[in-house]
């Protein structure tokens, strides 16, 4: 299955080379649009010497994580957005006809771009604040992909069971929530220390995106190991199996096109 699944992916990327110009825009893209949201926590820490106790490069550490799960999830699984067009334009039938995996099939749908090119700036970043935070060894390494790892399937589980509502309305295929809740997961690439009680726990246990970047970085600064390295594995499985069972749960009320 993974064979198959890289196999596609490779498809992909073939079909884009076909416009040369159009391929390296998109990676372009990635990389631009995530150096300049870096520009925020450094014109502060350029005023002030820390936010909520962190200090620029930890926060540099939070989005790199963030960037490069948000990056993965759009290299590898793009097609979850093309789901709701699916449901209403007959393409899902094509799905349940195939003697596959639905679930995998959706997943190993289509290829974003410009997620190359934000997985290569992340990769940059991390390692870039990890040398400055003078922690960069073998083991943190691995601890640093066994984070990215979940934070990839927290972000992959948001994003499917958001767009896994569309079983539940009908608005041509078109409705605003998974944007509304990637919007939301934006706030995570700052210490959640600095908002309020309820927003804090939106994005620990609603929105959980403090688990893609935050959390590994409190493991890799010292703080909670334990708890937290427990609570990251939990949350990752957790996010899995939700995100399964809705969208199973909503394949028994899709009627084919026209629904």
């Amino acid at each position: 299955m993974i064979r198959i699944f890289l196999k596609l992916k490779e498809q992909y990327i073939k079909t884009e080379m076909e416009y040369p110009l159009n391929f390296w825009l998109m990676l372009l893209s990635g990389v631009v649009t995530r150096f300049f949201s870096m520009a925020v926590p450094f014109i502060i820490c350029s005023n002030v010497q820390s936010i909520a106790g962190w200090k620029q490069d930890e926060i540099y550490l939070i989005m790199s994580f963030l960037y490069i799960s948000e990056g993965l999830c759009s290299v590898l699984f793009e097609g979850i957005w093309q789901m709701p067009d699916m449901v209403f334009n007959g393409g899902f039938d094509s799905i349940l006809s195939r003697p596959v995996s639905p679930f995998y099939q959706v997943l190993s749908n289509g290829m974003g771009l410009h997620g190359i090119g934000v997985v290569l700036f992340g990769v940059l970043s991390l390692n870039y604040c990890l040398i400055r935070l003078d922690i960069f060894r073998p083991a943190v390494l691995l601890m640093s992909l066994f984070f990215i790892l979940c934070g990839t399937v927290i972000c992959m589980s948001g994003y499917l069971l958001t767009n896994s509502l569309v079983f539940w309305y009908d608005a041509g295929g078109r409705s605003s929530i998974p944007y509304m809740i990637s919007e939301v997961g934006e706030y995570a690439r700052y210490p959640i220390m600095i908002y309020p009680k309820i927003l804090q726990f939106i994005l620990l246990f609603i929105v959980p995106y403090a688990f893609i970047g935050m959390v590994p970085a409190m493991i890799l600064t010292g703080q909670h190991m334990g708890i937290l390295c427990t609570a990251l594995i939990l949350m990752s499985i957790v996010s899995l199996l939700c995100t399964r069972f809705i969208f199973y749960r909503g394949i028994r009320r899709y009627e084919s096109m026209g629904m």
